[in-house]
């Protein structure tokens, strides 16, 4: 019994893929042949594959977008761009350098790494370089600028003051665009770029940058209490270290 119907599908099979297929007409017979049925087939599947990715793909569910620093924190979830940490090696290099030239004074260099090289003064230098010996350690923090390739970074190092042995960290805050060597120059226009003054000033208001001037000023706090010179130091310049 069973093999009777098992042989029946056979012959079904086989009349409707092995065998040519009959199609009568008024005055003539058309025959298919298996091969033709088969890419018949394959055509109207990929076909209805292709429409079945078209229409449905708008309706997909889009991910949210990863935080920069590649963690687990989603960016629509803060309302804001994370910072990321020593992300850029050029732009740990270009601090360094220009930190450096202000503890040399270097006023050549600093304005080569400068859009306006007119605000540096001689003078002023040299009295920055009387107190600031040195910068070290510098970590930098940043976030997207307003134009492509460019960074809002805080730069945090630790500072050696002249005639004091401990070494606070202080907070240096640059606007970079890329220059046309493939580096950075400093956008120092603040004073007329209102468009650029108001987005620091937006973007200096992020919880994680606020975080991080808190955790600068703790420590220095913490310092300045165990260090008479440092703490003499910030009442002279009028620093605040209760």
């Amino acid at each position: 019994m069973q093999n009777n119907i098992w042989r029946k599908w056979n012959r079904q099979f086989d009349k409707l893929h092995f065998k040519d297929t009959e199609i009568k007409t008024s005055g003539d017979t058309i025959y298919i042949n298996p091969a033709m049925k088969l890419l018949a087939g394959w055509g109207v599947f990929i076909l209805l594959l292709i429409l079945f990715l078209l229409i449905g793909k708008p309706f997909a569910k889009k991910e949210n977008v990863p935080a920069p620093d590649g963690g687990d924190t989603k960016i629509s979830d803060l309302g804001y761009t994370p910072f990321e940490r020593n992300a850029y090696p050029e732009v740990n290099s270009f601090v360094e350098n220009y930190l450096n030239a202000l503890t040399n004074a270097d006023i050549n260099m600093l304005s080569t790494m400068v859009v306006d090289p007119n605000q540096f003064d001689a003078a002023t230098l040299e009295r920055r370089r009387e107190q600031t010996l040195s910068y070290s350690n510098a970590e930098c923090y940043t976030k997207p600028g307003l134009t492509e390739g460019s960074y809002i970074v805080y730069a945090v190092v630790n500072t050696q003051i002249a005639e004091v042995q401990v070494q606070p960290l202080s907070m240096h805050r640059f606007y970079l665009i890329p220059n046309e060597y493939g580096g950075y120059v400093q956008d120092n226009t603040t004073g007329t770029n209102t468009e650029l003054a108001d987005y620091i000033s937006q973007i200096d208001q992020d919880p994680d940058v606020a975080e991080l001037y808190t955790r600068v000023e703790q420590n220095n706090r913490e310092s300045a209490k165990n260090d008479e010179a440092l703490r003499a130091f910030y009442e002279k310049i009028g620093a605040t270290v209760e």
